[in-house]
């Protein structure tokens, strides 16, 4: 069997969006991954810290992570491999903006924070991940920030971001959207560790819109049956939802592994 490198999105992907669990099936397609010789990766919005939250570093025998969809990029021991900040001007046009339409926005850094009091759609997206809403603080040009998130109705399309230099702005499945650096993707992470492994592609799962980098990138993109209708239109494959199997179903329907 060819060897391949296959990328995982966390959620909705890996673990559900409900009660935020990983079902049984997607671990045991987990281990017969790397049982058949395969290298598995995390490519995730998230920042390390919210991932190792989750409780999925310990599934699986991972060899390597992408967080903050390609902005940092730890190994299969989460030694740093590469990592990558925003321009403070970026960060505060960005902030302007949001401000103009009375929105938060959370910023990603050491000590993250929100630059205004939570409203319904922090909410929302705190139910979605099952996250911690950070603390109100005030942005310092001299903090390092590597990634945010903003917010708006759900099918909002972000446009008035859309113009600020250096910034990619790819809407989720709830009410925000990731905003990261222009050019430094889910796709281009996933690239290092092909490259990495004297790969020349990879394999990618995912299933919502800030996954679109990683499967423009990819040799084969699967999306999840509980994907969103622009994510599904642009895979390969689509397989059944996170909590039916929707894992390890398409690894066997693709001859990743045997059951």
């Amino acid at each position: 069997m060819e060897r391949k490198l296959i990328c995982f999105d966390v959620d909705g992907t890996l673990r559900n969006t409900t009660d935020h669990t990983v079902s049984p099936s997607t671990i045991k397609a987990l281990r017969l991954l790397k049982e058949n010789g395969h290298i598995i990766v995390v490519n995730t919005g998230r920042s390390h810290e919210s991932f190792k939250a989750t409780g999925i570093a310990e599934m699986a025998d991972w060899d390597g992570y992408i967080f903050n969809n390609g902005q940092l990029l730890l190994d299969e021991n989460e030694e740093l491999l590469q990592r990558h900040l925003f321009k403070p001007e970026t960060v505060l046009e960005t902030i302007r903006i949001a401000d103009s339409l009375g929105m938060p926005v959370n910023l990603k850094m050491k000590h993250r924070i929100m630059t205004k009091e939570p409203n319904e759609y922090v909410y929302s997206t705190q139910r979605y991940f099952s996250n911690t809403i950070p603390e109100v603080g005030v942005y310092d040009v001299n903090d390092h920030v590597y990634a945010m998130i903003l917010y708006g109705p759900k099918g909002y399309d972000y446009a008035p971001y859309k113009n600020v230099k250096n910034l990619y702005v790819a809407p989720g499945m709830d009410c925000y959207a990731d905003a990261t650096i222009e050019g430094i993707t889910k796709g281009t992470g996933a690239l290092t560790f092909a490259w990495r492994n004297d790969l020349t592609g990879y394999v990618a799962f995912g299933d919502s819109q800030n996954d679109l980098e990683m499967f423009k990138c990819s040799d084969y993109c699967i999306c999840m049956g509980n994907g969103d209708p622009v994510t599904k239109e642009a895979a390969d494959y689509i397989t059944d939802d996170v909590d039916h199997g929707g894992i390890y179903n398409a690894c066997v329907a693709l001859g990743y592994i045997k059951e």
